[in-house]
Formats: C-alpha cells, sequence, structure tokens
C-alpha cells in the first residue's frame, strides 16, 4: 500500500494491523485449549504462582515456600486474604519495588475505580503484565475479531473507550500510581499495543475530563465508516450519544470548517457536517444515525449493566453486542469467547481460583481467625452461587475480594459464571437485609404487570419515624399516578421475595415503598454527572444508593 501521503499514525496503524489479529488470534487459541482442559491450566497456573513466589521475602518469612515441593499443600498452608491483610507487604513492596511479595519487579501500582476512601495499591509487576493481563486484553479481542473481522478493515473502523493514554501525575516512591484502564506510558514491546495506539483521538494529547475525551473522539470520526464501538462501562456508550446531542452545533461547525475546538484539526467535510444537522434536526436519534456503518459495540452487559439494555437497544438499534470481560483491578475473572451475554467461562488461564458458597459468612469467619474450607473449579455446581478467591500472578494469594459470582453451567469441565453482587452489599432497618438482586427482581415483576420493561433504577433507605425505602425508576411516561400503582406492586413483590421484609412490614416496622417515576435518560444522566476526572472509564453505575439524596438530584434535574 502506497503510504507516502498517509500520516504517521495510519501508517502505524497499517504496520501494526496484521501482526495484532495474529497476536490476539494466537491468544484466543491459547485461551480455548485452557477451556477444554480446565485442570491442566489450573495446575499450570498454580506451579507458575509458587515459582515466582516462593523465593520472596514473604512467602521465606511465612514459611509458604515450602509448598514448592508439594503444590497440594497450597491451600492449607497460605490463608484466604483481603485486601487490607496485605497492607504490611504493600507497604514495604512500593519501597523495594519488587521482591517482596512476589519475585518480579513492580513497574507500576494500579488504583482501584472507588470514590471514597484511600485507593488501593495493586502491584502490576513485570511477570504479571507478560503472562497474565496482555494475553487476557488480546484473547478478548480475538473473540472481537473472529466474529467481526470488519473491525480492522481500515483506521478509522474502531473507536476504543475501554483504555485511554493519560498522563500520570501520582506516585508511589517514584513508581506510577494509575488506573488498569490507563495504558500509559508502554513498558515494553509487548505491552498493550493496537494499531490505534498512536491515533489523535487515542493519545495523551486528548483532554483528561470525560467530555473534552469525548468529543475529541467524536469529532475525528464522525464523517468516517466507524464499525465498533468499545467500552467498558454501558454508561459510556449512552453517554457518547448525549454528548452529540449536547454539542452538535459545535461538531457541525468543526466539521465544516476543518477545526477542533477553534483550531485547525483536518480537511473541512462538508458532507460529514450536512449529514450529521441532518441527524440533529430529527431530535431523537441514535449512534446508527450518525454512524450507518455500525456493526458491533462491546462493554459489560451482566449484573447491574443488564439494567442498561434498553436504553443500548435505542441508542444502537439493530448493532451487534458482545460482552467486555469480567474483570476488576485485582485480576481478570472471565474472558468472552462469543456472543453469549449473561454468562462467560471462567478464565482457569489468568488466577489459580477457588469457590466457597455464597452462603458461607466468610467475612465472620476471617474475622474470627478460622480456616476456610475452598472448592476448585471442577467441585461447583451449576445454579448456585459462590464467593470467589484467587490468586494473581503478581503476588496477591488467596485474594478474596468480596465478589460473588454465580455457576450458570459448565462446559467440558470449565464453569460457566457471571458476577452477580457484592458480598455485604444489602439494606436492613430491621433485620430484612434486602439484596440488590431482590430489588431488582421485585422491580422487574413489578414493572412486568404494568407491561413495561426494567431498566435503570436507584434504590436507597429513607430514615423518619417510620423507614422506609425509596426506588427512582426510569419508564416511558412518568407521573404521580403510575408512582401509586408501581409503588404497591413492587412493595408487594418485594414481600414476596424477602419474607422478613413482609414480616417487617406486616407488624408495622416499616412503611411501603416509595416509587418516583422519571423519564428515560433521567438516571443515566445522574449517573454520568458523577463521573470524575481519573476515573471516568472505570466508573460504576450503581443501583443500590447509602442514602436517597440521589432522588432529589434525579427528580431536580
Amino acid at each position: 500500500m502506497d503510504t507516502s501521503h498517509t500520516s504517521p499514525w495510519q501508517q502505524n496503524w497499517q504496520a501494526r494491523r496484521d501482526p495484532f489479529a495474529e497476536e490476539c488470534f494466537a491468544a484466543r487459541e491459547g485461551l480455548l485449549a485452557d477451556l477444554k482442559d480446565p485442570g491442566a491450566a489450573q495446575a499450570r497456573v498454580l506451579d507458575d504462582l509458587i515459582d515466582i513466589g516462593v523465593s520472596a521475602l514473604h512467602w521465606k518469612e511465612r514459611g509458604y515456600d515450602v509448598v514448592a515441593a508439594d503444590p497440594s499443600r497450597f491451600r492449607s498452608v497460605l490463608p484466604v486474604m483481603r485486601y487490607d491483610d496485605f497492607a504490611e507487604q504493600i507497604d514495604r513492596e512500593t519501597r523495594t519495588k519488587g521482591g517482596i511479595l512476589s519475585c518480579s519487579p513492580v513497574l507500576r501500582w494500579l488504583k482501584t475505580s472507588g470514590t471514597t476512601g484511600n485507593p488501593k495499591r495493586v502491584p502490576y509487576t513485570l511477570h504479571w503484565l507478560l503472562t497474565y493481563r496482555i494475553p487476557a486484553m488480546k484473547a478478548m479481542w480475538g473473540t472481537y475479531l473472529q466474529h467481526h473481522p470488519e473491525i480492522l478493515a481500515h483506521p478509522w473502523a474502531t473507536l476504543d473507550t475501554q483504555t485511554v493514554r493519560e498522563d500520570v501525575f501520582d506516585f508511589v516512591h517514584g513508581v506510577e500510581h494509575q488506573a488498569i484502564s490507563n495504558r500509559h506510558p508502554q513498558i515494553n514491546s509487548r505491552d498493550w499495543n493496537p494499531p490505534w495506539y498512536d491515533s489523535p483521538w487515542f493519545g495523551p494529547g486528548t483532554p483528561t475530563s470525560h467530555a473534552g475525551r469525548m468529543y475529541h473522539r467524536v469529532r475525528h470520526l464522525v464523517g468516517k465508516d466507524l464499525h465498533y464501538i468499545s467500552a467498558i462501562n454501558p454508561s459510556t456508550l449512552v453517554s457518547l450519544r448525549d454528548l452529540i446531542a449536547e454539542h452538535g452545533d459545535q461538531l457541525v461547525r468543526d466539521l465544516r470548517e476543518g477545526t477542533l475546538e477553534g483550531r485547525p484539526c483536518t480537511e473541512p467535510d462538508e458532507g460529514a457536517a450536512r449529514h450529521l444537522e441532518g441527524v440533529l434536526a430529527k431530535g431523537e436519534f441514535s449512534l446508527v444515525d450518525v454512524w450507518p456503518s455500525l456493526t458491533l459495540y462491546s462493554c459489560w452487559l451482566s449484573a447491574s449493566a443488564e439494567l442498561y439494555r434498553p436504553r443500548l437497544d435505542a441508542v444502537l438499534p439493530g448493532v451487534a453486542k458482545l460482552p467486555f470481560m469480567s474483570c476488576g483491578t485485582e485480576g481478570v475473572t472471565t474472558i468472552p469467547v462469543d456472543d453469549t451475554l449473561n454468562s462467560q467461562p471462567l478464565a482457569v488461564g489468568q488466577a489459580y481460583f477457588e469457590f466457597v458458597p455464597a452462603e458461607v459468612p466468610l467475612g465472620t469467619l476471617l474475622d474470627a481467625g478460622e480456616e476456610i474450607g475452598t472448592l476448585l473449579y471442577d467441585e461447583v455446581e451449576a445454579g448456585r452461587d459462590y464467593h470467589l478467591i484467587m490468586s494473581q500472578g503478581n503476588g496477591l494469594y488467596r485474594l478474596w475480594t468480596g465478589d460473588i459470582y454465580r455457576v450458570d453451567r459448565v462446559v467440558d469441565g470449565t464453569p460457566w459464571i457471571h458476577f452477580t453482587h457484592r458480598d455485604g452489599v444489602f439494606h436492613s432497618f430491621t433485620g430484612e437485609k434486602i439484596t440488590e438482586g431482590q430489588v431488582t427482581q421485585a422491580i422487574r415483576q413489578g414493572l412486568a404487570h404494568g407491561g413495561l420493561e426494567t431498566g435503570l433504577y436507584m434504590c436507597g433507605p429513607r430514615w423518619d419515624e417510620l423507614p422506609s425505602y425509596t426506588v427512582v425508576v426510569e419508564v416511558p411516561d412518568p407521573g404521580a399516578a403510575l408512582d401509586g400503582e408501581l409503588s404497591a406492586a413492587i412493595d408487594r413483590e418485594l414481600s414476596v421475595i424477602n419474607i422478613e421484609y413482609a414480616s417487617k412490614r406486616d407488624s408495622g416496622r416499616l412503611a411501603g415503598l416509595r416509587v418516583r417515576t422519571v423519564a428515560q435518560g433521567a438516571i443515566a444522566a445522574y449517573v454520568e454527572s458523577r463521573r470524575q476526572q481519573g476515573n471516568a472509564t472505570q466508573y460504576k453505575y450503581k443501583p443500590f444508593q447509602k442514602d436517597t439524596a440521589f432522588a432529589d438530584e434525579i427528580l431536580a434535574g
């Protein structure tokens, strides 16, 4: 291909396209092989974890190195841990930059996306990067490419919002402290390096604010044959459409004048400007109206993210969808292999996994110093919920993060699972312990009685002389009459689902649940307003709130 008239980033895209695809397909093949022989994969991971940890100072000090001669003793020698239990070792490792928890250098510290408390410091070691995290990313993209090869059709075919490149200004003893979604700077040639890595809408020169970065992305891609939008959170896709609506006039002007926020950027594109003007004139438009070429999007699509699906269907009508991996800063749990949205296979090559039935009060047992009996991947049962414990290649062994997963089925010996909720996340005035899943089920059933589909909602406890719960839910036609109907219906459904709630309602210790309906998009807009610079990519929608302050803000909006 003649590249004499193409920019350096386009030349880089052309040079990286085929190698990137080959790397992703190879990683996917490795994933599929592991899923057909999960026992061998788990044994390999355990041997690797012992090999990388056995000479580390913490292992020697605690006598954990004895498992090198007998890996079967791993679970009996090393205790189940929570992140805070590693505080002393992590603090030591911030100074040594490796050698405490594992024998691999710490290249950066990963921070969590939480907005309260002190952000975690998860060690991002060279071994973890090369052996686990980057292969996981490539395997997932191998699945995307397998199903939709057009996402590498040309340099403008893919909009990747799941990763960013931002300059880092937060350090721990000279080592960067940043979100896992920030893939900047590159650590070495085997670090994450997709073809679009140097594209003008992806580099560190883009604004760090969510709205500013999104505007730059859209400005460069409107008028192009965009095929695929990649995201982590579904809210990102909704906000993309809303940003175009809010800044449409400016976008049209920039396209027509060849500028970006008033500065020269590209050649003027009158055709793209006229097309966007026509889309904006419709009032209610979708991203397909903006980009008729769209064929795929991906994001989280299970647990609370599933509630976005009606909105996503409106924003991206008729567009195929694939799930994003189930993961967190602490590690990868599932990697998608097909278009199944609610469940994906346990990533048996990513960590050494253990399970504890969800009904076991794991936190209480750990607080009491009790020994914890665990199950392995081949001992779990379909249809049951489990605490997930994982040992990672960065030195965080037998880590309980508090996540609860449901085993949906078992294929070729590998469990297919999905995240359901966080342990201990419930509301309770008088011992009723209402969980997010119970409220979601009650809302879904209450809305169904009125012929309504479940979308986004938020629920919080309202403290009063007679306490109760407040739910704000999006519907097509909100109103006071519907508020009353849904309040009664959802309160009734919740009483059936949670017998303690029914008992407290019958005895007059709880007032009836109160529903406030709002227009579709109101909660999504509220969620977007809560994004903060530095964690915008990872920001999560949370249906359960600690109080009802959200209700006044949403209703006032």
